[in-house]
């Protein structure tokens, strides 16, 4: 299995032209138009030479950064394919068939020093529109980025079939080539700036051109109308300012149609979305940071999971697991079951929402012990419902106007070490918030009442907090020994998202029962309790489920999502990804306005930094107590060189507020 952490994002190249016409990266799901674009281009073109889907899915897997389409909104309306090949022009004595081997580009050699172009299609309908040039000028990009010598490639001469009779060969290559005679494909691309080297009889199969074609090349040297040097070096693209005209309108719309109290982290209108690429309406590129809000664990459209979506949809859509059993949804609970913590048997319920699936481990938690009250902490964040909400911390952001609460909540102080009181050590601190939390089961609640104690492993609202090892053991010792639930809410930092499969496994304990969601649904609305199957079994039947609860079409991405998330090596590569403050690629950067109190910058302050960051390309959203950090929640697929691009892009936007800040009057 393929976690694509061997090589870039393949999707990095993407180009919106004037016309609102598309060039990006070819996609597996454009195999079969590819087919069909081949046949009206090159209609006489001998079939045994012609690319059909099955190649053009071979040629992404052989070289996904030299494959790119045009696209009329999901319509494929030109293409270019091509492969990297060490060249000899003294000694030109192959074939086109040489060269593709029976279509299947099995002659591309990684380290070859020429990008070799096998062919460029536009359809008929579109030509005079400049898509044969935004191609080549999308394959300069590829040289430059991959340090080649430039394109080389056997264009045919596409009028000489009609003139054969009444000049020969030579006579109309050298015509063309100065001037006289304006052929439709060679006049194209000498006009790009490709030299012509040698005219080639037999190199392909085609009476349009009487099989000859004309070697050229493009030297690494030459500019490209609509080639840009500096973004074939980065991910980061940026033609208009953000939001540009398109993304503008599209606000406009939502702001007249969406409710006001609904906020919005960013003015990036999405179009697209690879891996860990935005590509936004008026055509830029942004590497996200945000992963919907940890959602996109796997990426944006991993194919698998793309793949599975769809088998599963020509199935069937929903069918309510209420009704009936579907093979998804157990195995999905299966799956869970097996990879969670605890050696204990284990059941699954599937929800679709974080907040609904916490729901149901309070639900449960109070059939099973019998008893009402739960247990949560200061910072915690645990969804928008009227329960979760309740639970959530955070009032003035979240909750303010939209009280009474559900009764029976008791919220209980949480050491945060990096604010521990002037005087005392971090274990003095840490102590004492022990001393504190066992206090609260005398004057607070008795732990009698107590059905469960709801925790994050890293709190996520509160700044990406990582609960001390100490306090979280602890708790999990007076659980055990008053008969409390211990519920572990891993919805934002869990499936990876920490650099193990499950944000309690750094601490060596194990809870009653995990909540997961985001990552686990590859951005498909899923969610899941797991845990021990007694607690889970006290439910009267007909008490727990949803209609849209466990969404067959949510549980396929879900599975191949777990496929992904539990393999060794992405696990690994996410640990490698690093931290600024959380455990491995769940990161957060807390501004303060002095290092030595820790006074916190403003919320205004930081959306400052946020925005200056999306406009250097950068997704990021805010998150902290106070507002005032900026949270890293990166697809675990991310390359380590987009990384420090995205990381120098933030670094950049907070100097650049910093020194406006620095300037501002008193």
């Amino acid at each position: 299995m393929s976690t694509g952490l061997a090589a870039p994002p393949p999707m990095w190249y993407y180009r919106r032209l004037p016309d609102g016409l598309v060039v990006m990266h070819t996609r597996l799901e454009h195999a079969e138009q590819l087919e069909t674009l081949q046949r009206i281009c090159f209609p006489t073109l001998d079939d045994a030479q012609r690319f059909k889907a099955a190649h053009y899915r071979r040629h992404l897997e052989l070289f996904p950064d030299g494959q790119f389409v045009v696209l009329d909104g999901d319509c494929v309306v030109g293409a270019t394919t091509t492969l990297r090949l060490p060249f000899d022009f003294d000694h030109i004595d192959h074939t086109f068939a040489d060269i593709i081997q029976g279509g299947w580009l099995t002659s591309h050699q990684p380290a070859g020093d020429w990008l070799y172009g096998a062919d460029v299609g536009v359809n008929p309908a579109y030509r005079g529109r400049g898509l044969a040039t935004a191609l080549y000028a999308a394959r300069q990009e590829v040289v430059w980025r991959l340090g080649l010598k430039g394109q080389v490639t056997a264009g045919m001469i596409a009028g000489y079939g009609e003139v054969k009779q009444h000049i020969s060969a030579e006579e109309y290559y050298r015509d063309v080539v100065d001037g006289r005679i304006k052929d439709r494909t060679l006049s194209m691309q000498l006009g790009i700036g490709f030299e012509p080297r040698a005219l080639l009889a037999g190199y392909l199969n085609d009476p349009v051109c009487d099989n000859y074609s004309v070697l050229i090349t493009l030297d690494t040297a030459k500019p490209v109308p609509g080639a840009s040097r500096k973004s074939a070096m980065s991910y980061i693209r940026l033609n208009t300012e953000i939001p540009g005209p398109r993304a503008r309108d599209l606000i406009a719309r939502r702001q007249a149609a969406v409710p006001s109290g609904m906020g919005r982290a960013t003015d990036v209108v999405v179009e697209r979305a690879s891996d860990a690429l935005v590509f936004d309406v008026d055509g830029n590129t942004l590497i996200d940071f945000a992963g919907g809000i940890g959602m996109m664990a796997v990426g944006h459209s991993p194919a698998p999971v793309v793949q599975a979506i769809a088998r599963q949809a020509e199935k069937f859509v929903h069918v309510c697991a209420l009704v009936a059993t579907y093979e998804p949804y157990v195995r999905l609970a299966e799956m869970l079951n097996e990879l969670t913590p605890g050696t204990f048997r284990k059941k699954t319920i599937l929800a679709n929402s974080g907040a609904e699936a916490v729901e149901n481990s309070v639900k449960l938690s109070r059939k099973f012990t019998g008893r009402p009250a739960i247990v949560c902490f200061e910072g915690g964040y645990h969804g928008r419902t009227l329960l979760t909400l309740s639970l959530t911390s955070k009032y003035g952001l979240f909750k303010s106007g939209f009280g009474p609460f559900a009764p029976e909540i008791v919220r209980l102080p949480i050491p945060q070490l990096f604010r521990t009181p002037n005087g005392m050590t971090e274990e003095q601190y840490l102590d004492f918030g022990i001393r504190q939390l066992e206090n609260a089961f005398v004057a607070q609640v008795d732990p009698s009442a107590v059905a469960a104690v709801i925790i994050e492993p890293v709190q996520g609202e509160a700044g990406f907090i990582p609960v001390p090892p100490r306090f979280l053991r602890r708790l999990r010792e007076l659980c055990d020994a008053h008969g409390m639930v211990m519920i572990a809410d891993e919805v934002q930092c869990g499936l990876g998202r920490t650099g193990r499969l499950f944000a309690v496994e750094h601490y060596d304990i194990v809870p009653d029962l995990i909540v997961t969601a985001k990552s686990l649904g590859a951005g498909m609305p899923i969610a899941a309790v797991t845990g021990r199957a007694d607690i889970m079994d006290a439910a009267h039947l007909g008490g727990i489920g949803g209609t849209y609860g466990g969404s067959p079409v949510a549980c396929a991405a879900a599975i191949e999502a777990l496929n992904i998330i539990r393999q060794p090596a992405f696990l690994a590569h996410a640990r490698r990804l690093g931290d600024v403050r959380g455990l491995g690629p769940m990161m957060l950067a807390e501004f303060v306005r002095d290092r030595r109190t820790k006074e916190p910058s403003s919320p205004d302050e930081t959306l400052q930094i946020v925005r200056q960051a999306v406009a250097n390309g950068v997704l990021v959203m805010r998150a902290g107590l106070y507002s005032n950090g900026v949270r890293l929640l990166p697809p675990l697929t991310m390359p380590e060189d987009m990384l420090r691009e995205g990381l120098n892009a933030i670094g950049s936007a907070i100097e650049t507020v910093s020194a406006r800040l620095a300037a501002a009057p008193v």
